[in-house]
């Protein structure tokens, strides 16, 4: 099989394990993958579709009116550029190959990726990644929070809004909302990059950043998180955060205008919401109550009412 034909295979995530090994051989998958790298970072143009297949076939007819076998390297580096980053981006738009699972509040779902590692998604929380291209890239994109067990092999990325996490066989936990950010290890080693820390995380420890503030600590116990397991769990985090995971694991609106300021440390059942508001109130010496029929809505208030 010619590199040509390699070449088509890999942009269009068809290639196998033997032949992405032969294009690599070959030396001129390097000169491609830059390319790649380099464009992925600009803002891509509209796609015009008669425009990419005027500007292929220009290029072929130029291949083949020439008597040089190697014609590629003497076409323009920026016009490959071009021709590659337009139709790498239209592949990615228009092909829909991109797998999307997401929960719902009071949700959570079970997965196995392409490698067989198994992810577990909390609730409102989504999980992107491509089949196609997964033996050339194990990556996914992760809003809210997941649990991966994963399978050895080459690298595997988490990439999220506010880091990314690298590992190549381990066990950890992500959770990435809004201004909350957190990667506990539980098995194998874990590289955390967040902003310009760079940091690794052996079973038992975790990072966390909160509104700015950035801690590391050795309190990660047992095999799963503890959300696993039909229960949230929080140390030393803002009641804001805490309000907006019981509105995410029981699909309720809190409104809580005068706890304020507070800071939480313990846990709540994602099974009895019942339970959990008492959880969540008494420490604080809190009340609350529906404010429908149907549960929806709860308001949290002082003594003083």
């Amino acid at each position: 099989m010619n590199n040509d034909t390699l070449l088509a295979k890999w942009l269009n995530g068809d290639i196998s394990e033997e032949e992405l090994k032969a294009l690599k051989a070959s030396g001129e998958l390097e000169s491609y993958e830059k390319i790649i790298t380099y464009t992925a970072m600009l803002k891509a143009p509209a796609f015009d579709k008669e425009a990419v297949l005027h500007e292929i076939q220009q290029v072929r007819k130029e291949q083949e009116s020439s008597r040089v076998r190697k014609i590629r390297t003497r076409i323009p580096y920026a016009r490959v550029a071009a021709v590659l980053c337009i139709a790498l981006v239209s592949y990615v738009f228009l092909s829909g190959r991109d797998t999307v699972i997401s929960t719902s509040n009071a949700q959570t779902t079970d997965l196995v990726l392409p490698d067989d590692s198994h992810v577990t998604l909390n609730a409102g929380s989504e999980l992107i990644y491509n089949k196609k291209q997964w033996a050339r890239k194990r990556e996914v994109h992760l809003k809210g929070e997941g649990f991966f067990r994963v399978s050895e092999g080459a690298s595997f990325e988490v990439k999220t809004d506010q880091g990314v996490i690298s590992v190549l066989g381990t066990a950890f936990n992500v959770n990435d909302r809004n201004d909350y950010f957190e990667v506990s290890c539980y098995r194998g080693a874990v590289r955390v990059i967040h902003g310009k820390d760079s940091l690794i995380l052996q079973p038992g420890e975790s990072f966390r950043a909160i509104q700015g503030i950035k801690t590391k600590k050795n309190n990660t116990a047992g095999e799963v998180p503890t959300w696993m397991r039909d229960e949230t769990s929080f140390r030393s985090v803002p009641y804001s955060v805490v309000l907006k995971e019981f509105e995410r694991q029981y699909n309720v609106d809190i409104t809580a205008p005068e706890a304020t300021d507070l800071y939480f440390t313990g846990s709540f059942s994602n099974k009895d919401i019942e339970t959990a508001l008492k959880s969540i109130t008494l420490p604080f010496r809190l009340k609350y109550r529906f404010t429908d029929g149907k549960k929806e809505k709860v308001t949290i208030y002082t003594d003083k009412h």
